[in-house]
């Protein structure tokens, strides 16, 4: 019988007298249920009532849940990736040259690559040195004004490594003050072994050359009241040793009121700008034609231990500026496929356009420069551009004053419809509203604030629930399948934000069901048991339901306000947007039902607008909410597979993470509407389907290929040791007294090596003999009988009374020669200056009275062609790639020469 009582309730509404008799005859079943079966008024009304069209209501309402949801994500997410990551198109050279051309800047690609990698202390780093030198003479000689070109050349050791240099040019007018304030435009020219530095730092190289030109040529500026000063830096691989020097040693240091330094981590597409001190610059930076900023780089760089010369000129030089950077997709980063043609066609108009529009507004002198050299960034700034378009910056005060208020509103607002609400009730005691709480419970105040509370309590085990599932799939995937999504950012996408969205689903139908169960204990049916699918409870909504998610936004709220932590503006983004619409709506429900009047006609008989101002609303911060994480993701996906420390937290975890914390504001904003649907079961299915389906391409997938490899870092190693006895007299050739060679190979993306080095030998045909795992990321094997001979002879020249000997050690080409000595023994390296050599004559002078020495030499290279095993590693597994190191160490060989007096 009670089934039969709810099925006429769930019918579409009739006419108003239709609904008034029906409404009546529903009160008389609810007083006496055993005796409305007899009643033939009553079966004649269930005859009627009782039709198929409920199912496909039920089918309806569902179709339209996953139907305004689907649109959602197909204008949001199409729109965010699009306008997020578009480019203007690449300009010719034919423009004029105070305008920026890719085309010009790209001219200068083959003259920074073609020599090999630019690391330092070797012929690529010195031709590469020598052609910017030169393209800085061109420049200056196209340029008609009366300007001044100063070019300094700073020489400086880092270590053992010398003759490293960067290059200055500081252009100005000829009757400026050289106290006049400077802008600095900087970038580094080496790269590491291996890679070319197409991207990093070659990108950053060619704009500034570009830049310099653009600007010389700019008839608007003067160089009178701003100087230009343009650096690159050596040795910025190398812990950043060249911008260090010139911050301590260099003189024009002190004329720097501001810098631009443009660095890459591999990416391809747009470059974003990480990073300003103090924020306020970000200002300055909004009045580009493309901003593309967000004040999540900089924690984020901080997280991941990456760093760039920024950071010497900051903490070191306290200068204040801006560092840029390609950051999408960063696979590449320090490999051989970090080549010209990787830098996507527009990445370079992109950066290079905004850059010259910032440069020439401060030498325009649109900038005040005249303050102190050093600002206090008392109040931070966040910022945060919106499609790629404009870009929205306002302070940590102004966000705590707006979310503040947005508090206050609905706390206030909330209570206030309570106690009004509760007043009406009480001076309209006659009503028959059937949809409000005062109709059902004898103390209905309590039993609404018990339901805030409890609907309070089920939001914050959703989201809880949510977040376990998707880590729950994390922690699966980690065991079974790491790094599934590696070189995928939309499946991972949709590997843990499914799961997390089951979770919440689940937990809302279990809540559901146990709340359906306790209130059948009441005598009356009530609103919040029959919920919206009820004919008489469509005209009403459930308010204690909308405010409880109200005052999770304000939980949120209070987090961002009492950690100020900057990257947490996105709930601020959410809670503007959506705060706002529900309490309008809680107003106009609450108003149309004091004065019994209807609104929205055509969707007030379902409540549907319920359904489709949130989404509607929801679209701007979903849309940014989208960009932002699909730029974190595809940021920290490559990250994930050249972690050169060891990762505590799985690198799953990590990507879960990212991907689940916006996604449960979004999940959060529809719970409500999820409930009014009452199709959780349908729903489950769905999402459980997609996700099955997910799940098996994850677990199938080739993570690693040519576009995004596995990373590794190979160390080829060789040991020869010569042996002399003094009762042989020179000159003489010294003998080989033994050799061995031996490969190390690690990778940094914690997975297991050793179904790579299985690989490794079944595809390059190698015998890896002696495998031996210090851990489960490194190993290395015997590589002795492959070995190319590093040492052709070592010859005894000369020898005086057994205390000062000449030796003569022929070997392959170098340009990191290192020599050690025993502690007894002093050594002279003749040809030390000489650079790369083949050949190294080493002066020993012995302490009188000691015993036997050994002098050591260490060649150090990163030519492929000097290890057959690396050459063939590159050619027949382009999808295992080298990860280079800043200075030539993947080949090294040394030589002990053991003597015996």
């Amino acid at each position: 019988m009670e089934k039969q009582v709810e099925e006429i309730v769930l019918l579409p509404t009739q006419s108003e007298t239709q609904r008034q008799s029906e409404n009546q005859t529903f009160l008389r079943l609810q007083t006496s249920t055993k005796d409305y079966a007899s009643d033939e008024q009553h079966q004649h009304i269930i005859t009627r009532l009782i039709k198929p069209t409920n199912l496909e209501i039920l089918y309806k309402n569902l179709f339209l849940w996953v139907f305004l949801l689907g649109c959602v994500f197909l204008l949001a997410a199409p729109t965010a990736l699009h306008f997020s990551y578009v480019l203007p198109a690449a300009k010719p050279r034919t423009i004029p040259l105070n305008e920026f051309s890719e085309e010009r800047a790209r001219d200068h690609y083959p003259n920074l690559t073609e020599h090999g990698p630019r690391v330092i202390h070797t012929r690529a780093d010195y031709l590469t040195r020598a052609y910017l030198i030169s393209q800085i003479y061109r420049i200056q000689n196209l340029t008609r004004k009366s300007i001044r070109f100063e070019i300094s050349l700073q020489n400086f050791s880092v270590m053992d490594i010398n003759e490293l240099q960067n290059i200055v040019v500081r252009v100005s007018n000829p009757n400026s003050s050289y106290d006049t304030p400077c802008l600095m435009l900087t970038a580094h020219y080496d790269s590491v072994e291996f890679s070319p530095g197409g991207s990093d730092d070659g990108s950053g190289v060619v704009i500034l050359l570009e830049l310099l030109s653009n600007l010389v040529n700019d008839p608007t500026v003067t160089f009178t009241d701003v100087h230009l000063i343009v650096l690159f830096t050596s040795a910025e691989e190398i812990y950043l040793f060249g911008a260090e020097k010139f911050v301590t040693n260099h003189p024009w240091k002190d004329n720097v009121r501001r810098f631009i330094n443009i660095d890459s981590t591999g990416g391809n597409e747009k470059a974003i700008l990480f990073r300003a001190i103090p924020s306020q610059l970000v200002r300055d930076y909004g009045k580009v034609k493309r901003p593309h900023a967000n004040v999540m780089g900089d924690e984020i760089l901080a997280l991941s231990g990456s760093d760039t010369d920024y950071s010497v000129f900051t903490r070191k030089g306290l200068l204040l500026g801006y560092d840029f950077a390609y950051y999408i997709d960063g696979y590449n980063y320090h490999t051989m496929i970090d080549k010209p043609s990787i830098v996507e066609s527009g990445a370079l108009q992109h950066l290079g356009e905004n850059t010259l529009m910032l440069s020439r507004n401060i030498l325009l002198g649109h900038v005040n420069l005249r303050q102190p050299k050093t600002i206090i960034d008392d109040d931070n700034v966040i910022y945060f551009d919106i499609l790629g378009l404009h870009l929205v910056s306002y302070t940590i005060s102004t966000s705590v004053i707006i979310q503040s208020i947005l508090i206050g509103f609905v706390v206030l607002i909330g209570i206030l419809m309570i106690l009004i609400d509760h007043i009406w009730y009480n001076e309209n005691a006659n009503t028959n509203d059937f949809s409000s709480v005062y109709f059902y419970f004898k103390y209905p105040l309590v039993m609404r604030i018990l339901s805030i509370i409890l609907f309070f309590i089920c939001y914050l085990l959703s989201i809880l629930i949510g977040i376990l599932f998707a880590l729950g799939i994390a922690f699966i995937m980690w065991h079974i399948r790491p790094l599934s999504w590696y070189g995928n950012s939309t499946l991972a996408f949709f590997l843990y934000g499914l799961p997390c969205l089951i979770g919440i689903i689940l937990c809302e139908a279990l809540w559901t069901c146990l709340r359906r169960f306790l209130l059948s204990k009441y005598p009356k049916r009530n609103p919040m048991e029959l919920n919206t699918i009820n004919h008489i409870n469509r005209l009403c909504f459930n308010f204690e339901r909308h405010w409880a998610l109200l005052l999770i936004f304000v939980c949120f709220m209070s987090i961002s306000i009492c950690t100020g932590i900057r990257s947490l503006y996105i709930i601020l983004l959410w809670s503007i947007f959506i705060c706002p619409i529900y309490l309008l709506l809680i107003l106009c429900e609450f108003y149309c039902r004091w004065m019994k009047k209807k609104i929205f006609t055509i969707f007030n008989e379902q409540g549907w607008y319920w359904l489709f101002a949130p989404y509607i609303i929801s679209l701007i911060p979903l849309t940014h909410t989208l960009e932002m994480t699909s730029r974190i993701v595809r940021l920290a996906i490559p990250i994930m597979g050249r972690m050169m420390h060891p990762m505590r937290i799985p690198q799953d975890f990590i990507i879960c993470v990212i991907i689940i914390i916006p996604a449960v504001l979004f999940f959060l904003v529809f719970i409500p509407n999820i409930q009014r649907m009452m199709n959780y079961s349908r729903t489950l299915i769905i999402l459980m389907i997609s996700f099955f389906i997910v799940f098996l391409v994850a677990y199938t997938r080739q993570a690693f290929t040519n576009t995004h490899p596995k990373l590794i870092q190979v160390r080829h190693t060789s040991q020869t040791i010569y042996s002399i006895n003094n009762s042989m007299k020179p000159p003489m050739m010294i003998p080989v007294y033994s050799k061995k060679a031996f490969i190390t190979i690690q990778s940094f993306d914690n997975l297991v090596l050793t179904p790579t080095l299985d690989e490794i030998s079944s595809k390059t045909g190698y015998l890896l003999n002696n495998i031996l795992c210090s851990t489960t990321t490194k190993c290395s094997f015997d590589d002795t009988s492959n070995r190319t001979k590093p040492f052709r002879e070592v010859e005894l020249t000369s020898m005086d009374n057994f205390n000062n000997y000449r030796f003569t050690i022929r070997h392959s080409s170098s340009y990191f020669i290192g020599v050690t000595p025993s502690m007894l023994t002093t050594i002279t390296v003749h040809n030390s200056m000489i650079k790369p050599r083949t050949e190294t004559i080493i002066d020993a002078q012995i302490i009188k009275g000691a015993g036997s020495f050994d002098l050591e030499l260490k060649l150090e290279r990163c030519d492929l062609n000097d290890s057959p095993f690396l050459v063939s590693l590159t050619e027949k597994l382009p999808h295992i790639v080298l990860l280079g190191g800043p200075r030539c160490r993947a080949i090294t060989d040394v030589l002990i020469l053991s003597v015996y007096r």
